[in-house]
Parts: structure tokens; C-alpha cells; sequence
């Protein structure tokens, strides 16, 4: 009998387990599994998220990329642009400068033709005036050339004719004061001496000079050339008073 009990106890506390876990324990264990079902659908939610961001972040940093390289190219376009516009810019002034220029030019040749158009002279004689102006250009440069033939002509035959008549008509030059000198050859047939004096003591052509002996005057010569160290005297007309000899002294007159 003691052992019929003892069973119907367990059966019934097996019987209260089972309903304890039927009613107690199962609906715990079920609000677990659905928290773990919410957690694995949120990590799946937010892996999924995950992923969009990550890809929308890679799309943003290529459309980044491009946007920078848009923003490069741009940057260099516009520069270029820049010294396209700054070229355009010194070219139109330029331009304007040449156009200036070109207008003052044309001024000139609208005044140069209606002076031209004043005198009354038709286009189609212009070749032949400046033929003959060519040619009268070439007789006028003859006749000009023809002068300094003439006018040398004419210098030298004064020259000659100062060299034989002393030059009266002229002042004659001064001489360095203290200039002295002597007589080195005469030649009296021409009546004209040779002096050891030149250039480089200060003789010039025409200057007057005296020749002494012993303190007495014998005659006055003008030259006539001069060389350096050397110089060609004539006897002047009316000065002759004794006849020169080599040695003499020469002085300033």
C-alpha cells in the first residue's frame, strides 16, 4: 500500500514538473528564443545596413575621386582659358596700337594725295618725270663733281700763285716765339733754303723767318713746305740783302 502511494506521489510530482515546465519554464525559454531570433534578425538588419553603407561610402569616394578629377581638369582649363583670354587680350591691344598707326599712315597719304592731287600732274606722267628727274639728279651730280675738280684746280693754282708771290693779300701766321734755327741748304739759283726746323718746333707754311750772320740781318724767307724736322723757304723779293749761305742762323721776324 506504502509503496502505491509513494508511486502516485511521483507520478505526481513528475505530473507537477511537467506542468511547471509546461507553463513556467516553456514560456521563458520561448521569450529567449524569440530575443535570440530578434537579435540574429537585427545583426542580420544591421549587416545588411552594413553593407549599403559600405557601399555607398565606396560609391561617395569614387564620385569623390571623379569630382576631384573634374575639379583638376576644370582648374586646368581654366587656366589655359586664363592665357588664352590674357594672349586674346594683348593681341587685341595690339591690334589697336597697329590700328593707330595705320590710321595716322593713312591721314599721311590722304594729305600727301591731295597735295598731289593740288599740283594737277595725271598718274600716268609720273614715270617719265621721274625719268627725267633721274636725269637731271645724274647732270647735277656731274656738274657738282665738275665743281670740286675746278674749285681743287683752282686751290692749287692759288696755292702755287701765294707760293711764288708770298701771299700778301693774307696775315701771316705767328710763329712760336724764341723759334730758332740754321740754314742747311741754299740753292741760289731759285733763291730758296732748306732749314733744320719743322712741324715740331712749330713752323707752319707762309710763316715769315729771318736769317742772320754775325747779328746782321741778311734776308727774309717765307715758307713755302714743311716737313717734321725739315722745312723749304723762299727768299722773299726786295729782302735779299747778301747772299745766303749754309750755317746762317734763322729767327722769328
Amino acid at each position: 500500500m506504502l509503496l502505491r502511494i509513494l508511486l502516485i506521489v511521483t507520478i505526481l510530482i513528475g505530473l507537477g514538473a511537467i506542468a511547471v515546465t509546461h507553463f513556467v519554464v516553456r514560456p521563458h525559454v520561448q521569450t529567449i528564443i524569440d530575443a535570440r531570433n530578434k537579435n540574429l534578425q537585427d545583426f542580420q538588419n544591421e549587416t545588411r545596413a552594413h553593407g549599403k553603407t559600405k557601399a555607398t561610402l565606396k560609391n561617395t569616394e569614387t564620385k569623390l575621386t571623379q569630382t576631384e578629377k573634374t575639379l583638376d581638369e576644370t582648374k586646368t582649363q581654366l587656366t589655359a582659358t586664363t592665357a588664352k583670354a590674357v594672349e586674346q587680350e594683348k593681341r587685341a591691344n595690339n591690334l589697336d596700337q597697329e590700328l593707330g598707326r595705320t590710321k595716322q599712315t593713312l591721314s599721311g597719304v590722304q594729305a600727301d594725295l591731295a597735295a598731289w592731287t593740288a599740283l594737277g600732274i595725271p598718274v600716268n606722267e609720273v614715270k617719265n618725270l621721274i625719268a627725267d628727274f633721274k636725269k637731271l639728279r645724274g647732270v647735277n651730280e656731274a656738274i657738282e663733281e665738275e665743281k670740286k675738280i675746278l674749285a681743287a684746280n683752282l686751290k692749287k693754282a692759288e696755292d702755287k700763285i701765294k707760293a711764288l708771290t708770298g701771299g700778301e693779300d693774307d696775315p701771316d701766321p705767328l710763329l712760336p716765339a724764341g723759334l730758332n734755327g740754321r740754314v742747311l741748304v741754299v740753292d741760289p739759283k731759285f733763291d730758296f733754303v732748306v732749314l733744320d726746323i719743322g712741324a715740331n718746333k712749330g713752323v707752319e707754311p707762309r710763316g715769315v723767318l729771318m736769317i742772320s750772320r754775325n747779328s746782321k740781318l741778311v734776308a727774309k724767307v717765307r715758307v713755302a713746305t714743311v716737313q717734321p724736322d725739315r722745312s723749304i723757304a723762299n727768299i722773299m723779293p726786295g729782302w735779299k740783302i747778301a747772299p745766303v749761305q749754309e750755317g746762317d742762323q734763322v729767327l722769328v721776324y
